[in-house]
């Protein structure tokens, strides 16, 4: 999974940046995705769908009401992992620290605000040229990366904060997060549970196996089970 955030205040040029980003990346032939979060009503989802025409998905997600596309009670994770997308920007999710980030900022007070050592670029309201975006779309290719936010400690790190820090400066990788290999995700009570690579490919394994015996359980893709 390869993300990128595009965060800023309101008015900064996120938008802008995205639009731009996405025209450049997917110029070169890369799939990219675009997931949003909106403050309010899905209503902008039409205005976003001409908005964003040069990426290949783009999920609104909302705080205040379940839309057309994603309601604000889905994880990230999930909302990612979902697409088909090479490189997913995310537009917004100030908060989310498991990934990298670009900052749009009006002036320094913003900047110093965003600034939490996950940066790989910076973009001042207004100042974006041509040349900038070449750079931010190099980055973004050689830099992308998510981590699952389960914070289980296993790379040595207490958060995954700790590791994505590390990663944006070159000392560590994603590989170094085990979790994130894994081809399963658990979650009890709405919560991820931390399931290392050799657990999950054996419970991907299992599960698989035991679909293959039922009718329709051959098919390919995403597989998804609820027990309650």
């Amino acid at each position: 999974m390869k993300a990128v955030g595009i965060i800023g205040f309101k008015n900064s040029g996120k938008t802008h940046l995205v639009k731009a980003l996405a025209g450049a990346l997917s110029g070169e032939g890369y799939r990219v995705g675009i997931v949003k979060h909106a403050h309010g009503s899905l209503d902008v989802i039409d205005k976003d769908r001409a908005l964003y025409a040069c990426c290949r998905e783009l999920t609104v997600v909302s705080d205040k009401e379940t839309g057309s596309l994603r309601s604000g009670a889905e994880d990230l994770d999930d909302v990612i992992s979902g697409m088909s997308a090479e490189l997913v920007l995310v537009e917004g999710f100030k908060r989310e620290k498991t990934l990298p980030r670009i900052v749009c900022y009006k002036d320094l007070k913003e900047k110093k605000r965003l600034t939490t050592g996950l940066e790989i670029g910076f973009v001042k309201t207004g100042r974006l040229t041509a040349g900038d975006v070449k750079k931010l779309a190099a980055a973004v290719r050689r830099k992308a990366f998510k981590l699952p936010g389960i914070n289980c400690g296993k790379c040595g790190f207490k958060t995954c904060f700790g590791l994505a820090k590390e990663i944006v400066k070159g000392k560590r990788t994603r590989r170094d997060c085990d979790c994130a290999l894994a081809p399963a995700r658990v979650r009890i009570a709405g919560r991820r549970v931390a399931v290392n690579s050799f657990v999950g490919k054996a419970l991907a394994n299992v599960v698989r196996g035991f679909l293959q015996s039922l009718k329709g359980g051959q098919a390919s893709g995403r597989i998804e089970i609820e027990v309650a």
